[in-house]
């Protein structure tokens, strides 16, 4: 009887699997009959928006290269999906987008809808990378049809792996968008003069309109600045006598620590900053033999490096910005603490104390 009995529970299960099976298989979708979209951008057209997509043609990549390029109109995303699905010969499919691609008029007026329709869409990965272009997205994403569908978006991934720019992704991008006391800040692209895709620096946010371009110095400042990132490569000025020259710094490794200090109405932010770089390209003229000469390469260094890291600290309030997310570091600190009052209040009137030392290898001044 007992056998009988758990035959019969085992036939029940059975049937259910394939009920449920059967339940959810036409849901599924055949890789053969759709299109997955890699790159999607957004531009904006007086009342509307411009939706151009690039997704890779298997057929064709295996001739040439390149990916398809579509573009549609609509004053809602669903509207330009739509279109471009009618120019489509298979649906077009988001859930495999690795990157979204913002043109700079777009991003100056607002991403606020298209980070809720878009970003926040459940088959959208965190993974995905975003962007702003200097100009319309539409021809950034044709200028890198002609070498594969997946051109800009391993370009971004290669500065990022490279240490050039702080991480790229959406659930960064989502951190910083939604959370108190910090702004967003992603990859600014452009096409330069010869005609190549470059990621040519950061663009930062205040909350959902562009406010602020770093250009490549700028950006690797703002790197060690945040702490996360402390590599990277900047020109400097050296000047003995009347000679004067231009050198490389490399920062192989390096520390950064913050404190805040609160004191009636003037609060204080104090960064100590510590790097361990190697000076390259250094004009000939400049004998590092002689210790003279090393000591006051340093100076310099730390001099000009301090100075260039106050100006973008200032810049950042005059532009009203926090990349740095100091607004974050002082609520920590605070009991009760407002981002309404502390940006309109307290942020305008902070005040930095960096120190800045730099300790440079005995290989990479080539002594």
């Amino acid at each position: 009887m007992s056998g009988h009995k758990s035959i019969s529970i085992l036939g029940f299960y059975m049937s259910l699997i394939l009920f449920l099976s059967a339940c959810t298989y036409p849901q599924q979708k055949i890789i053969d009959d759709i299109q997955i979209q890699t790159v999607l951008g957004f531009d904006k057209d007086k009342e509307e928006y411009i939706g151009t997509t690039l997704y890779p043609d298997f057929t064709k990549e295996e001739e040439n290269g390149e990916g398809v390029i579509l573009e549609g109109k609509g004053s809602k995303v669903r509207l330009i999906k739509q279109e471009l699905d009618e120019q489509s010969p298979k649906p077009i499919e988001i859930g495999k987008l690795n990157l979204l691609v913002f043109g700079r008029e777009l991003a100056e007026d607002s991403v606020s809808y298209f980070v809720k329709t878009v970003c926040r869409d459940p088959l959208v990965g965190s993974n995905m990378f975003l962007a702003v272009t200097e100009g319309h997205a539409g021809e950034l994403l044709k200028k890198g049809q002609n070498k594969s569908s997946n051109y800009i978006y391993k370009l971004i991934e290669h500065n990022y792996r490279s240490q050039n720019i702080p991480l790229p992704t959406l659930q960064s991008f989502l951190f910083d968008y939604y959370g108190e006391g910090r702004d967003v800040s992603i990859p600014y692209l452009r096409i330069n003069q010869k005609g190549n895709i470059e990621v040519n620096g950061l663009a930062v946010f205040k909350k959902e309109k562009l406010k602020l371009i770093l250009d490549q110095k700028e950006t690797f400042l703002y790197k060690i600045l945040r702490g996360r990132i402390m590599k990277g490569e900047t020109d400097f000025k050296i000047h003995i006598g009347q000679r004067e020259g231009s050198a490389l710094l490399t920062v192989l490794y390096g520390e950064n620590k913050k404190f805040v200090s609160i004191k009636q109405s003037n609060t204080k932010v104090k960064i100590n900053i510590e790097l361990q770089g190697m000076v390259k390209d250094y004009p000939v003229w400049l004998n590092l033999s002689k210790n003279k000469n090393k000591i006051l390469l340093k100076k310099q260094l730390e001099k000009q490096l301090k100075k260039d890291f106050e100006d973008l600290l200032l810049k950042f309030k005059d532009d009203q910005v926090d990349p740095l997310g100091i607004g974050d570091l002082v609520r920590a600190h605070s009991r009760n603490w407002s981002e309404k009052e502390f940006y309109e209040n307290v942020y305008p009137n902070l005040t930095y104390d960096l120190d800045l030392t730099i300790e440079l290898t005995r290989a990479g001044i080539g002594v």
